[in-house]
């Protein structure tokens, strides 16, 4: 059983944090990059407590290294589609699991998101005994491993590294020092224990129906004012 999503790194820092100031200054300053590009981090975790190499999507037209501990691409805007959703698919998870799976069908469990229901996508699926599972509409808060558990502590990792980097060289984090950021945060992040909580703690492995509560599950409660009309309108100004 895997499990996929989506998460967007900004390549500079964009948290707050406390720090000893002069008296009476509620806000201090610090110099930091100003990269604002975002990157995307496509990652794959399996029930096992393993993960599936990442696939990072820089903004551009062309890759021009390689780094044997990722995979690659790039987009427009740093962010994926259904031609990138595809070749993840048939290039990185099917080639990565295909032996693990020794004859097995996967499971592969994944949000909404348009890129992963293309009849491409769904086609290599089945013709590669991949079964593939979509969440309930507006669940992903309560069922989603990766976010509820991995990515909730990858990204505090990722605001204390890119941080020191930040307070060390006073200059814009490069492609280079994006991957080797991430990587540390990455490997503090999704240990094998976390990993196996992120599908516990949702009731997907080993299964659970009494993980996710029904007070999670309630649709928001409706706030809006009824209105009346037609709207009653003012006098003609004189």
């Amino acid at each position: 059983i895997y499990g996929m999503d989506e998460s967007g790194f900004l390549m500079a820092y964009t948290g707050k944090e406390r720090v000893v100031g002069g008296r009476g200054t509620k806000t201090q300053h610090k110099q930091g990059g100003a990269n604002w590009e975002n990157v995307t981090a496509v990652v794959t975790i399996c029930a096992d407590g393993t993960t599936v190499r990442p696939l990072i999507i820089f903004k551009g037209k062309k890759i021009r290294a390689s780094w044997d501990a990722y995979s690659f691409t790039c987009s427009e805007d740093g962010w994926t589609d259904a031609k990138i959703g595809y070749r993840w698919l048939s290039e990185v998870f099917d080639p990565e699991t295909k032996a693990k799976a020794a004859g097995w069908k996967r499971v592969l469990i994944l949000d909404g998101h348009s890129s992963h229901y293309t009849a491409e996508f769904l086609k290599y699926a089945c013709e590669n005994d991949i079964i593939v599972l979509g969440y309930p509409p507006h669940c992903t808060h309560a069922l989603q491993g990766l976010d509820v558990v991995c990515f909730a502590r990858m990204k505090e990792a990722w605001k204390k590294v890119i941080s020191q980097l930040e307070d060390e060289t006073k200059a814009a984090v490069s492609k280079p020092d994006f991957l080797y950021l991430f990587g540390t945060a990455y490997n503090e992040s999704f240990t094998e224990a976390t990993v196996k909580a992120a599908f516990q703690v949702t009731g997907v492995y080993p299964f659970n129906k009494n993980a996710i509560s029904a007070k999670q599950m309630k649709p928001s409660t409706t706030l809006s004012v009824k209105g009346e009309f037609p709207l009653p309108q003012p006098s003609p100004v004189r």
